[in-house]
C-alpha cells in the first residue's frame, strides 16, 4: 500500500484502509478481542490482535472467540471489502504494558 500522489488514487488507498479498520474493529469487538497493532508498509497492511488481556478473559477464549473472530474477519474483509487477505492465529503470552519513555505518554 503506496501512496502514489494522485488525488484520486490515494482517496481510493484511504477509503480501502478505513473500511479495513472498520470492518476489522467491529469484528473484534463481537468476540472482544482488541487490536494491538495495524501497520501499512510497501509489502501491505498486518494487523495484529490479541484476547484475553486483563477484564476480559473466559474459559474456552481460543476456541470460542479468538479463531471464530479470525474466521469471521477474514470472511467479512472479502465479501464487504473486496479484499483477498490471509489471517493466520497462535497463541500464548503478549506483553501488555506501556511501552516507551515517560515523555512520550
Amino acid at each position: 500500500a503506496q501512496l502514489t500522489g494522485n488525488a484520486s488514487k490515494d482517496q481510493d488507498l484511504f477509503r480501502l484502509l478505513n473500511s479495513t479498520f472498520f470492518v476489522v474493529t467491529r469484528e473484534l469487538e463481537k468476540y472482544h478481542g482488541h487490536l494491538r497493532q495495524y501497520i501499512v508498509d510497501d509489502k501491505g497492511v498486518v494487523l495484529i490482535a490479541t484476547f484475553g488481556l486483563r477484564g476480559s478473559t473466559c474459559p474456552n477464549m481460543v476456541s470460542e472467540r479468538a479463531l471464530p473472530c479470525t474466521t469471521a474477519i477474514h470472511n467479512a474483509l472479502q465479501v464487504e471489502v473486496g479484499v483477498e487477505n490471509q489471517i493466520g492465529g497462535t497463541f500464548g503470552q503478549a506483553y501488555c504494558g506501556i511501552v516507551g519513555g515517560i515523555c512520550r505518554h
